[in-house]
C-alpha cells in the first residue's frame, strides 16, 4: 500500500513540476479500458488469453503538441495450475510515463503517438506460495481522439512490455493493449 501511494503521489508531483515549470496552459485527464492480450504463454495458460481492466491517464502540455503523460491500471486474474488444477490468482499494476504528441487530422480529430518507461508490478499467488515484484519497461501507443468543446474520446492501440528473472523462471509482463477512453481537456 505504501508503493501505491508513494507512486501516486510522485504522480501528482511530476504533474504539478511540469505545469509550473513550463507553463502549460493545457491538460488532459482520462479514464478508460483496456483489454489486454498477454505476452507471456505460460501466463495465457493458467489465466486466459485475454484480461480487461481500467486505466486512468493524465497529462500536460510542455509545448505546442507534446504532453508529458502519466498513467496507471490494474487487474486481477483468477486461474488454475496447468497440471495440478489448483487454484492461482494474479494482480498486476502498470505505472507508465512518457511523452505524447498529437498532431490534428481534422479540426475535431487528432491523432496520439505516445512512447514511455512502464513499471509492471505483479503478485501471482499458486500452491500456497506468493511472488512479487517489479519490472521496468517499456510502452508504445497509437490513436485517434474525437475531440468534442472540453470532453474527448479516443480509440488506442499500443503495447506494453516489462521482462525478468524471477527464481530461474524468465517471466514476460504487459503485451498488446487496445483501449477505449473519455476525456477532458483543461
Amino acid at each position: 500500500m505504501k508503493k501505491i501511494l508513494a507512486r501516486a503521489w510522485l504522480f501528482g508531483v511530476l504533474l504539478l513540476a511540469a505545469s509550473s515549470v513550463w507553463a502549460a496552459d493545457h491538460a488532459f485527464f482520462s479514464v478508460g479500458i483496456n483489454y489486454l492480450k498477454p505476452a507471456d504463454s505460460g501466463y495465457r495458460d493458467v489465466y486466459g488469453g485475454q484480461a480487461f481492466y481500467p486505466e486512468a491517464q493524465a497529462g500536460v502540455r510542455l509545448i505546442k503538441d507534446l504532453y508529458a503523460v502519466a498513467g496507471f491500471g490494474f487487474y486481477t486474474k483468477k486461474g488454475e495450475t496447468p497440471d495440478l488444477h489448483l487454484p492461482a490468482k494474479s494482480t498486476q499494476r502498470f505505472y507508465t510515463a512518457g511523452l505524447a504528441y498529437f498532431v490534428q487530422a481534422l479540426p475535431n480529430l487528432r491523432v496520439k503517438i505516445k512512447a514511455g518507461a512502464a513499471d509492471a508490478s505483479f503478485k501471482e499467488t499458486a500452491l500456497e506460495t506468493s511472488v512479487s515484484g517489479s519490472k521496468v519497461g517499456f510502452q508504445a501507443e497509437a490513436g485517434i481522439l474525437v475531440l468534442g468543446d472540453v470532453a474527448f474520446t479516443g480509440l488506442n492501440l499500443g503495447y506494453l512490455y516489462a521482462t525478468g528473472m524471477v527464481g530461474d523462471v524468465k517471466i514476460k509482463l504487459g503485451g498488446v493493449r487496445a483501449s477505449l477512453c473519455i476525456g477532458i481537456r483543461i
